[in-house]
C-alpha cells in the first residue's frame, strides 16, 4: 500500500474509535445487564466489518487519494495478461497484447520496447546490429536516447527501477521518454528486452502492490521471451542444418545426373541405329529363312512384334529415366523454370500421350475412364507434364491395389480463365493428418516410397503459374485438381 493508503486506514481506524467511545458510553449509562452489553459489543463489531470497505472508499475520496483501479481488477488484469502471453508464439503477438493491455486496463500512458537483436520480429531492423545489442519495437521510429547506456543501466539493476530511485542517465532517459519505470528482462545474464513505462502523472510514485504486480509481470515476459529466442534459435540453426545439406545433395546429384545421362545417351543413339536397320535386318533373316529352314527357323509372330516394339521401347524408357533425373534435380532447386522452354500444350493430347505410354499392369488400362471434351490450352514443358500424369497414374493404382477395389477417372473442364484436370481415383483415399504433406519433398507413406513425385509435380505446376490440391475422404475417393491459366492464342500474337 501506498503512504496516502495507509493514512486513509489510520483516519477510518481514528473514525471508529470514537464511534465506539460514544457508543459505549451509552450503553453503560442505559445500565444494561452482561449479557446485553454482550450483545451490542457483538453489533459493533459487525458494523465495523460490513462498513469497512464502504467508509474507506468515502474517506479515500474525501481526501483525494482515491485509486481509479482497484487492486482486486489490477491483480486480474495482470493474471489475464500472463494467461493470454503463455498461448502466443511470436515476439510480435506477445509484444502487441501486452502494450495493448498496458494502455487500457493499467493505465500506462507511454510504453517504448527495445529488444535484443536475438529476439526475432517483424520490426527488427536489417543490416548492421544497432549500437548495444538492442533496437525499437515500434512503428513511430527511434527516440534520442544512448542504447549503450540504457543496456549497461538494464544489466546493472537487474531489476524494476522508478524514478525517485533512478540514476542521472536513467533520469534523462525518463524525461526524454516520458516514461517513470525501466523494466529489464534478462535471462542467464542475457538482456533480452527493456520495458520503459510512463503514466499520465509520472511523478506520482507506484504503490509496493503496482511494483510486484511489474515484478510479476516481468518474470512471465522473461520466461515467454526466451523460450521465443531459444526457438528461434533452433530455427535458424535448422534452416542452416538444411541449406548445407542440400548444397551438398545438390552437388552430388548434378554428378549422378552427369554419370547417368552419359550412358543413356550413348545406349540411345546405339538403339536408334538398331531401330533403322532393325527392318532390314528381319527382312534378310526372313529371306534366309525361306531358303534354309534348317539353319534359320522362322520368327513366331508374337516374338517378332516384341523384337520390332523393343526399341522405340527402350527409348521410351532412357526418356523416362532422363525425366526422372531432372525431376530429382528440380526438387533440390529452389529456382523455376526457365519460361523460355515453354510451349503451347494441348491438355487432351499430353494425357493421351500419356495413358498410350504408360506401363499398364494386367487389368489397369479397363479401369481408367477419360473425359477429355472440354479441352483446353497451355503454356509449360510436354515431358515434364507427361511425367506428372505418370506420377498420378502410378499413385491411382497404388492406391486401387491397397484397397483391393476402385477406378480412375480423368477429366477435363473450363472454369473461368483457367483449365482444370480432375484426377480421380476410387481407392483407398487419404487420411487427414496425412494430406496436408503430401506435397512436401521427401514426405512419403510408402515403404519403397521417395516422396519425390507428388513434390515435383506441385513445383512443376506452380512453375507454369498453376496449382494443385487435394480433396479426399479415406476409404471413398482421392482426387487431385489441376488449375491452369488457359492460353489464348489471340492474345498472345497481338
Amino acid at each position: 500500500m501506498s503512504l496516502m493508503s495507509d493514512r486513509n486506514r489510520i483516519y477510518l481506524v481514528l473514525m471508529y474509535f470514537s464511534l465506539s467511545f460514544f457508543y459505549i458510553a451509552f450503553i453503560l449509562n442505559d445500565e444494561q445487564d452482561p449479557v446485553s452489553f454482550l450483545g451490542y459489543m457483538m453489533g459493533l463489531i459487525l458494523f465495523v466489518v460490513a462498513t469497512h470497505d464502504t467508509l474507506l472508499h468515502i474517506i479515500s475520496q474525501a481526501t483525494g487519494h482515491s485509486s481509479s483501479i482497484s487492486e482486486l481488477s489490477y491483480f486480474s488484469a495482470f493474471v489475464e495478461l500472463s494467461r493470454k502471453i503463455h498461448n502466443l508464439l511470436e515476439a510480435d503477438d506477445v509484444l502487441t497484447l501486452v502494450n495493448d493491455t498496458l494502455k487500457q486496463n493499467i493505465h500506462i500512458v507511454n510504453a517504448h520496447f527495445l529488444l535484443s537483436r536475438d529476439l526475432p520480429t517483424r520490426l527488427q531492423p536489417q543490416g548492421t546490429a544497432v549500437a548495444g545489442g538492442l533496437y525499437y519495437w515500434s512503428d513511430a521510429g527511434e527516440l534520442a536516447i544512448s542504447l549503450p547506456e540504457l543496456e549497461r543501466e538494464a544489466l546493472k539493476r537487474g531489476r524494476a527501477v522508478t524514478l525517485p530511485e533512478a540514476s542521472l542517465t536513467l533520469k534523462s532517459i525518463f524525461d526524454i521518454t516520458r516514461t517513470n519505470m525501466m523494466i529489464p528482462l534478462i535471462q542467464d545474464g542475457t538482456l533480452l528486452a527493456v520495458f520503459l513505462l510512463g503514466r499520465t502523472d509520472n511523478t506520482k510514485p507506484y504503490s509496493v502492490f503496482e511494483l510486484q504486480m511489474f515484478n510479476f509481470l516481468s518474470n512471465q515476459l522473461t520466461i515467454i521471451l526466451d523460450r521465443i529466442r531459444v526457438y528461434a534459435k533452433i530455427l535458424q540453426k535448422t534452416a542452416m542444418d538444411h541449406a548445407e545439406k542440400l548444397q551438398v545433395m545438390q552437388s552430388l546429384s548434378a554428378n549422378i545426373a552427369h554419370e547417368m545421362r552419359t550412358p543413356l545417351s550413348g545406349i540411345r543413339a546405339s538403339i536408334s541405329g538398331i531401330e533403322e536397320y532393325l527392318p532390314q535386318l528381319l527382312e534378310c533373316y526372313e529371306s534366309c529363312s525361306e531358303r534354309e529352314r534348317n539353319r534359320f527357323p522362322p520368327i513366331r509372330e508374337s516374338h517378332l512384334g516384341v523384337l520390332t516394339n523393343t526399341p522405340p521401347r527402350i527409348k521410351l524408357m532412357i526418356d523416362q529415366a532422363n525425366t526422372v533425373i531432372d525431376m530429382l534435380l528440380m526438387n533440390l532447386r529452389e529456382n523455376a523454370l526457365d519460361r523460355k522452354q515453354f510451349n503451347v500444350i494441348q491438355a487432351a493430347g499430353i494425357i493421351e500421350q500419356a495413358v498410350d505410354r504408360y506401363p499398364f499392369k494386367s487389368g489397369q488400362r479397363e479401369k481408367l475412364h477419360l473425359d477429355l471434351s472440354q479441352d483446353f490450352n497451355f503454356l509449360g514443358i510436354e515431358s515434364l507434364c507427361i511425367y506428372i500424369m505418370f506420377n498420378l497414374l502410378k499413385n491411382a493404382y497404388y492406391s486401387l491395389q491397397a484397397a483391393q477395389k476402385g477406378e480412375v477417372t480423368i477429366r477435363l473442364h473450363r472454369d473461368g480463365k483457367e483449365g482444370v484436370i480432375r484426377f480421380r481415383d476410387s481407392g483407398l483415399g487419404i487420411e487427414p493428418a496425412v494430406i496436408s504433406h503430401i506435397f512436401e519433398g521427401f514426405f512419403t507413406t510408402k515403404q519403397e516410397g521417395t516422396g519425390a513425385g507428388l513434390a515435383f509435380c506441385k513445383r512443376t505446376i506452380e512453375s507454369f503459374n498453376g496449382s494443385i490440391l487435394c480433396n479426399s475422404v479415406p476409404r471413398e475417393f482421392a482426387e487431385f485438381i489441376i488449375r491452369l491459366p488457359l492460353f489464348n492464342e489471340e492474345v498472345a500474337t497481338t
